[in-house]
């Protein structure tokens, strides 16, 4: 998986949007009524900055998200692109790639697993580098996704679906001081290995 997600790929997305080529499909059953998604209607359209990495150096895109509304019960629910995450700015790509640079090598701490090619990505605005704080947060962020998914999930082939794998991975001690962290790492391990399978998969508990 690349670093980053591109100013190709989310203008590419933007231009499905604005041609009306995004449909609420792919979404699942409303996770209030559990109607189907085929069912759901256009609510309304969200900007949304996105921050991507180029030559180590953080710059900001936009694109418009879309919600959708149940016609059941009236939720409405965003649909998220490949590269998005619920409540994240920087894209799926590079929150990916550095929490599994951090969870599978027993030797990164946050400082160096936030290091690319010797250097750490800085905002084009402010000039403040990507901080290690940020990775922690991201691996909870995705930790938090797998236990969502794993809410979520009606269909019994689903990955997300079955017992938790965690007991058979293994972080190593020095990556944390309490049993609750651990059982984060642990949830984050785990979602990577199944990261494949989430693409426009929303948790209900973060939507």
């Amino acid at each position: 998986m690349p670093l980053t997600a591109t100013h190709e790929d989310i203008k590419a997305y933007q231009e499905k949007v604005e041609k009306n080529q995004i449909t609420p499909n792919d979404l699942g059953r409303c996770p209030r009524c559990y109607l189907e998604a085929v069912a759901f209607k256009f609510h309304a359209y969200r900007e949304r900055r996105f921050l991507i990495i180029a030559e180590m150096i953080v710059k900001a895109v936009y694109c418009s998200l879309i919600r959708f509304m149940c016609t059941g019960c009236g939720k409405t629910i965003t649909y998220y692109p490949g590269f998005a995450i619920p409540h994240k700015h920087y894209t799926r790509q590079t929150i990916v790639n550095y929490s599994s640079n951090y969870v599978t090598d027993d030797q990164k701490t946050y400082q160096s697993a936030i290091m690319t090619e010797d250097a750490v990505p800085e905002r084009s605005d402010s000039g403040k580098p990507l901080s290690p704080s940020t990775l922690h947060r991201w691996i909870s962020t995705l930790a938090a996704l797998y236990i969502g998914y794993k809410k979520g999930s009606t269909d019994k082939r689903h990955p997300y679906s079955q017992p938790d794998a965690t007991a058979h991975l293994e972080i190593s001690p020095r990556k944390y001081k309490t049993i609750k962290r651990q059982e984060c790492l642990l949830r984050c391990r785990q979602y990577l290995r199944t990261n494949s399978f989430c693409i426009n998969q929303l948790s209900p508990s973060l939507q």
